[in-house]
C-alpha cells in the first residue's frame, strides 16, 4: 500500500512539471512590434497595456497604437445596511492600430469581472489589482491576435 503511494506522488509529480505551461506572449515568435503611439484616459490601465506589449518585438513590422481607457467599479448589490456586498470591475479600451499612419483597426473592447466585497480594503485593494491584470491579459490577447491576423493577411 505504501509504494503505491509513494508511486501515485511520483506520477503526479512527473505529469503535473511536463503539462507543458508556458507564457501566452513570452516564447512565441511574432513577426511584429508594437509601440504606443497615444494614450489617453486610464494611466495604471495604458501602463499595464504597455508594459505587457513591450515583450512582443519582432523585426519585420512595427505597428503603432493608441490606447484610450476608462475604468469603473460599479455596485451590484447592497446589503440591508446600504454597504456593498457585490462589485462589479469595468475596463473599456478601445484602441486603434496603425502601420506607416494608417489606420488599420479600430476596436472597442470592454471586459468585466463581479467579485464579492471584502471588509478588509487591502486584501480587497490586491484582489482588484489581480482582477484588473486578467482583465489587462485579455486586451493583450485581443490585440496580438489582431496583429498577427494582418501580418498573416499580408503575406
Amino acid at each position: 500500500m505504501k509504494i503505491n503511494l509513494k508511486i501515485l506522488i511520483l506520477f503526479f509529480f512527473v505529469f503535473v512539471s511536463a503539462c507543458g505551461f508556458k507564457p501566452i506572449l513570452i516564447g512565441n515568435n511574432y513577426k511584429f512590434s508594437i509601440e504606443i503611439n497615444e494614450d489617453l484616459g486610464n494611466k495604471e490601465v495604458n501602463s499595464l497595456i504597455e508594459s505587457r506589449l513591450k515583450t512582443i518585438n519582432g523585426k519585420s513590422k512595427t505597428f503603432k497604437i493608441n490606447l484610450d481607457s476608462k475604468e469603473n467599479k460599479n455596485i451590484i448589490s447592497k446589503d440591508s445596511k446600504g454597504d456593498p456586498t457585490i462589485l462589479e470591475l469595468v475596463i473599456n479600451l478601445n484602441y486603434k492600430l496603425f502601420e506607416n499612419e494608417k489606420m488599420l483597426i479600430n476596436k472597442n473592447l470592454i471586459e468585466k469581472s463581479t467579485y464579492n466585497n471584502i471588509t478588509d480594503k487591502f486584501e480587497l485593494s490586491k484582489f482588484e489589482e489581480i482582477l484588473r491584470q486578467n482583465l489587462i491579459e485579455n486586451f493583450v490577447s485581443d490585440i496580438t491576435s489582431s496583429a498577427s491576423n494582418l501580418i498573416v493577411n499580408d503575406n
